[in-house]
């Protein structure tokens, strides 16, 4: 399966550290299945798949979620047995071509690179947005650019994770005081530990 090439831009104003950076960390071996193998044995993995999960799981067949960063599409089998559609954005080639192995029908599938602070969508395109494991590679302004990109692109629920605590604490103040209108916080579950949250926002009907 191809998937569209729309340009990333790395953010200019943060200094881009070889390594260490989002944009450049989920290549060759950090990518695909050497990615999952190290993680989704993990107590954090699987609290948080089952938490997301259980937040996505009341949407009716044929909805949109956009996944963004999708990675190697850890919840593509999620999205396909409950018969969603989905949009996996991710800013790593080398992920996205993991990701594409794991379509079980292209159908229902669109996959592109993009930038999740201008995400290449129109307004209220998707009916779920997931934000997993990325602010912590976003500034605290990225952060916010971000979430109201998602507020922008989606119809019904976002997903975020934050830790508001260790090395790149995001506090839900951040999300919470920049909530468009309309727009609540209805879920705020710890994940593996209390500082890692999973936040769910919810747009009135």
């Amino acid at each position: 399966m191809s998937f569209e090439l729309l340009d990333y831009e790395p953010p200019i104003e943060r200094p881009q550290i070889p390594g260490t950076s989002g944009a450049r960390k989920y290549t060759g071996d950090q990518s695909g299945d050497g990615y999952r193998a190290k993680r989704e044995g993990s107590e954090k993995w699987k609290v948080e798949q089952k938490i997301i999960e259980d937040m996505l799981d009341g949407m009716p067949m044929g909805h949109w979620v956009l996944d963004i960063p999708c990675g190697e599409g850890r919840f593509f089998d999620f999205y396909h047995k409950k018969g969603f559609c989905f949009r996996g954005v991710d800013i790593s080639p080398d992920q996205l071509n993991a990701a594409a192995k794991r379509v079980k029908d292209p159908m229902k599938a669109r996959l592109m690179m993009g930038n999740i602070c201008a995400m290449p969508l129109q307004e209220k395109s998707v009916d779920a947005t997931v934000m997993c494991r990325i602010t912590r590679w976003l500034s605290p302004d990225e952060c916010v650019t971000a979430f109201k990109e998602a507020q922008r692109v989606t119809r019904d629920r976002i997903i975020v994770t934050a830790n508001k605590g260790g090395v790149h604490p995001r506090p839900l103040s951040l999300f919470g005081d920049n909530l468009e209108p309309g727009w609540n916080l209805a879920k705020d579950v710890p994940g593996y530990i209390n500082d890692y949250r999973i936040l769910m926002f919810k747009r009135n009907k």
